[in-house]
């Protein structure tokens, strides 16, 4: 396999949208995936947790805010290794070689710092999820500094009767 894609989604419930897609592609490129998953910028959005963490603060409970918020993170980073093993699991399943990387902070930033580390990927992929806030994500300024094709992966559209 000399091909190698670059699929880029984020760490949420939602990671594996266009995952389906992107294999049928490296099964019929024969080309091997590399997915970069986007660490969620919130720790936790369970809104009871984070306001418990809160008041301890204000209290002054310092360790017990401390237990919480780390009880959180513990938590992300089982629920995104879940979700990678889920990933790589599919990829086994066709046969399709997969190496996962995390990252955290800005997609565009962290897909030129993948890319320039590994400037054998041939295209990039990008998740639906990526999509949801409108800000997010700046495509016309990831195309005007990453030289590889970018394929912006849209949900299917829902018939209407």
């Amino acid at each position: 396999m000399t091909d190698k894609i670059l699929f880029v989604t984020k760490g949420g419930d939602h990671c594996d949208e266009g995952f389906s897609y992107v294999l049928e592609l490296a099964k019929t490129l024969n080309a091997s995936v590399e997915a970069l998953i986007m660490r969620p910028a919130h720790l936790s959005d369970d809104f009871e947790d984070l306001m418990a963490a809160a008041t301890f603060a204000e209290a002054g409970d310092l360790k017990t805010m401390k237990e919480i918020m780390e009880c959180e993170q513990r938590t992300c980073r089982e629920k995104l290794e879940k979700r990678i093993r889920a990933l790589s699991d599919k990829a086994q399943e066709v046969s399709v070689d997969m190496l996962c990387h995390a990252a955290d902070g800005d997609v565009a930033a962290a897909i030129k710092a993948i890319l320039k580390e590994k400037p054998n990927i041939d295209m990039v992929l990008l998740s639906p999820s990526l999509s949801e806030k409108k800000n997010s994500l700046n495509v016309k300024n990831l195309l005007k500094h990453i030289s590889k094709p970018i394929v912006h992966i849209s949900r299917p559209a829902t018939a209407e009767i």
